[in-house]
């Protein structure tokens, strides 16, 4: 069962890094369609000045940008500073307030609801934007039939071993969202990043049996215009200018926090690539504890032991390896060996954890 496990991963892996870069290009000179840029924030006083300042240095045309933020509830004071900030900014600029409903799912549902453009662009108030970040993401859409537009999110902060394996393990998922990409099977988005038609929205009803789960705007979105329309919707912006950093956690438990977030929705899951993929991840993973405990217990040899841990991870280095220089980690070589240690018990441990442990998100149980 072990060697077969391992098959498959290795199968995956392999149709994963010999995807090829889609040969398409669009026009740098295109025309650009003007975009609605929504913000779902809560208790976000401390980055909400520079997120305007990132959205105000933009290279777009600002005539064709639309900037509408969407308060959760917050209770840190950002709502009454954002009605400071709209006086003094020069953009187009709404400001929403969620009433009866709680949630980014249903931030992003008003942001829709009330957005002017056809064009949606997302990302979340604490990530800085380089200046041709909306022009390089709305680009692609010049093709009708693009639903959908990925773009990268880089960790910023390189300090401490916590930070590098948070950049690590962050770039694998990179990775897989770039490559399931270029094979048109996309499984993953980060909400911090992405954009959409409205039409496309509307139509796919993305949220229609998910809106009360409190994650997964963006990953439920994918999988809603999947089913709705062709599966080469959807793509992945590989520029450099598309890419935009958000902090890494500086604590463990904000850390363990997020990921159980993350995993948590994961049940609700109805794609079959996410399904497929995502059982033969964790079935690798659990093989690799299997295999440790099994050696402890002297029912496997420790060359055996080995031989699989290094199996594995010459196939996820390989994975990550896939990645454009401007999104591959610092020591890679290095950090993912430690990283493929720790990594099946953390993996598994926080799987097993979201079934029945419920974390919190700025003071609201997810």
């Amino acid at each position: 069962m072990i060697g077969f496990i391992f098959l498959l991963y290795a199968i995956m892996m392999g149709w994963l890094i010999l995807a090829k870069k889609p040969e398409r290009e669009v026009a740098i000179n295109a025309a650009q369609e003007p975009v609605s840029l929504i913000v779902v924030y809560r208790n976000e006083k401390n980055n909400l000045e520079r997120l305007i300042k990132g959205v105000e240095s933009q290279s777009i045309d600002k005539a064709k940008l639309e900037l509408i933020l969407v308060n959760d509830h917050s209770t840190d004071g950002s709502f009454e500073l954002i009605q400071e900030l709209v006086k003094l900014s020069s953009l187009t600029l709404r400001h929403l307030y969620l009433e009866g409903e709680f949630g980014k799912k249903a931030g992003v549902c008003l942001g829709v609801q009330q957005a002017s453009h056809e064009l949606i662009l997302c990302t979340d108030a604490d990530c800085d934007l380089p200046p041709n970040w909306a022009i390089t993401m709305i680009r692609p859409f010049v093709n009708k039939e693009i639903q959908m537009v990925l773009g990268a999110v880089r960790l910023s902060g390189s300090s401490g071993w916590f930070k590098k394996l948070q950049k690590i393990e962050f770039s694998t998922l990179m990775a897989i969202t770039l490559l399931t990409c270029r094979r048109e099977r996309a499984i993953l988005s980060n909400g911090a990043n992405y954009a959409f038609r409205k039409g496309a929205f509307e139509e796919s009803k993305a949220y229609t049996n998910n809106l009360k789960i409190n994650t997964g705007d963006d990953v439920f979105l994918l999988h809603a215009l999947k089913r709705k329309f062709d599966k080469s919707c959807i793509v992945f912006s590989e520029k450099e200018s598309s890419v935009v950093d958000t902090p890494a956690k500086t604590s463990y438990t904000s850390f363990f926090e997020q990921r159980i977030r993350w995993a948590s929705k994961s049940k609700n899951y109805k794609d079959r690539d996410t399904v497929k993929l995502g059982t033969i991840i964790f079935a690798a993973n659990l093989s690799i504890l299997w295999v440790f405990t099994g050696t402890l217990l002297q029912l496997y040899s420790l060359k055996f032991l080995i031989g699989c841990f290094m199996f594995k991870w010459v196939l996820d280095l390989l994975l990550v390896q896939q990645l454009p220089f401007f999104l591959r980690p610092l020591s890679m070589v290095k950090w993912t060996f430690i990283l493929s240690i720790l990594y099946p018990l953390y993996s598994v441990g926080i799987a097993l954890l979201s079934l029945f442990y419920r974390p919190q998100w700025k003071g609201r149980k997810i």
